[in-house]
């Protein structure tokens, strides 16, 4: 072999002879002072020390974890088991609210198996560098057979899951999870189960009745009868008499159903912190009767969203209400505003048709302008979803096509906006419904408001206020199908 060659072999051996030594010394603790390390050692170095260590703190069963004492930076709480039995646990300072039961669980479950991430020193001179020497949050466990501990819950550490850890009166500082802290870090309030009404379980309802600072009149839901359905099942009785849109006025009528809060603000609130929140004289009170619920939800102040730089914003993302008519309720809850479409909704945004008839239930429609009667008379039947024949007047045949495309615009008649004042002077178009069983007729009266707006009285009730291009077109609609033309759908 060329004695070139054969040097470079031999030079090659022994260098990855002596970087393997070299990690392994490095590894093994010794030689830590050499120059000579290599990068790729330090790195092997830094991920064993960053290796998950498992540390026992506290390994008992969870049964065995008796009590806990929490004293924490806003205030703490102590829970127990209860003697009665009649719950597993109890958090004394929120005795007699309803409590999540499953964060309840979870805690003494946490406790009972809590693990340390990492050993960071076995002898810590100075435990306030890890915000142990004074700490924030510390908790004493009580197990079955008497014995206590206490631990002490330090900052967040430089990974950022972790939280310092030590045992009272010891120096041995760990790295633990703070996930499995998170129930002694967080306030009390957050153990408070969040779910206020019950879901509905049937299909019988009440009464929902609103009231808001803003809105001159309540707004009352209730059923309609079984026999005068037509799109909802509920019906608007006050300020008007109206059929709902069930796309829209869902969340109105059916939202206090499974209503949960976002949080629990404060428990127990006292007079003056009802009047701080504004639930002492709510800006919107929304109450719900039936045969087995009597319930009633306060809307108070509003909380600004916020943008990123935390400064608030002109929308407003929740409210702080308060629930009666519940047990384990008496809290101030934030509620998302998305919940709460009780706090901005218009009645007007929620109703569907001014006139509920079908076509297949009607006789007549009547209609008087200041030119005259006229007089539509017609033939139907639902089950064969068929209209027979029309006549205008009694004599002259109007195509029965047409004339369904004339009624579908008249039910199309907006209820956007409603309206209460009384019209002055006579009526320049009306137009009466009448059904073939002479129940549920409709009498529409309309009056020049303004140069765009026509007030409606509804069968003898200010109801709505329209834009006078809607009535401009179905006069004109009327024209169309006398001269066999299709009508215009939308004014």
């Amino acid at each position: 072999m060329n004695g070139k060659i054969q040097g470079i072999i031999i030079g090659a051996v022994v260098v990855a002879a002596l970087g393997g030594t070299l990690a392994v010394l490095e590894l093994t603790g010794k030689d830590k002072d050499s120059s000579s390390v290599t990068d790729s050692s330090s790195r092997v170095i830094a991920s064993v020390a960053d290796e998950n260590e498992n540390i026992e703190i506290v390994k008992v069963e969870a049964k065995q974890v008796k009590a806990v004492a929490v004293d924490n930076a806003t205030g703490g709480y102590h829970l127990e088991r209860p003697s009665s039995g009649k719950t597993e646990f109890n958090i004394k300072e929120l005795t007699g609210l309803s409590l999540n039961t499953t964060k309840l669980a979870d805690l003494v479950s946490d406790i009972a198996s809590l693990t340390g991430y990492k050993t960071v020193e076995e002898n810590a001179d100075d435990l306030a560098k890890y915000g142990l020497k004074e700490p924030n949050t510390t908790f004493e466990v009580t197990f079955d057979d008497g014995s206590t501990r206490k631990f002490r819950v330090g900052d967040v550490s430089t990974q950022k899951r972790y939280r310092y850890f030590c045992e009272d009166g010891s120096s041995k500082v760990y790295m633990v999870l703070e996930s499995s802290l998170k129930y002694m870090i967080e306030r009390k309030e957050e153990l408070v189960i969040t779910a206020l009404f019950p879901s509905q379980t049937s299909e019988e309802y009440g009464t929902l009745e609103i009231t808001r600072k803003d809105l001159d009149y309540p707004v009352r839901f209730e059923n309609v009868e079984k026999e005068k359905e037509l799109i909802s099942t509920q019906i608007m009785v006050s300020p008007i008499h109206a059929h709902l849109n069930v796309t829209t006025s869902s969340s109105v009528t059916h939202g206090i159903f499974g209503l949960s809060a976002g949080r629990c603000e404060l428990v127990f609130p006292t007079t003056e912190q009802m009047e701080e929140y504004g639930l002492a004289d709510p800006f919107a009170t929304v109450h719900y009767k039936d045969s087995t619920m009597d319930v009633t939800l306060k809307i108070g102040n509003g909380k600004h969203a916020t943008d990123d730089d935390g400064k608030d914003i002109d929308s407003i993302a929740s409210y702080f209400c308060y629930a009666e008519g519940i047990i384990g309720a008496d809290c101030i809850w934030e509620i998302p505003a998305s919940s709460l479409s009780w706090a901005t909704f218009q009645p007007g945004d929620v109703l569907s048709l001014m006139t509920s008839n079908k076509i297949y239930d009607i006789g007549e429609v009547k209609v008087t302008t200041g030119s005259g009667v006229t007089d539509y008379t017609l033939s139907a039947n639902e089950e064969e979803a068929e209209v027979y024949w029309v006549k205008k007047n009694g004599t002259q045949d109007i195509d029965t096509e047409l004339f369904k495309g004339l009624y579908k615009y008249l039910l199309s008649i907006p209820t956007k906006e409603i309206w209460f004042e009384e019209p002055q002077g006579e009526p320049f178009l009306t137009i009466e419904i009448k059904r073939t069983d002479e129940e549920g007729d409709d009498k529409l009266e309309f009056y020049q408001d303004t140069s765009r707006r026509v007030a409606v009285v509804l069968n003898g009730e200010p109801s709505y206020r329209v834009q006078s291009r809607w009535t401009d077109t179905f006069l004109e609609n009327m024209a169309r199908i006398e001269r066999g033309e299709e009508v215009q759908e939308t004014p």
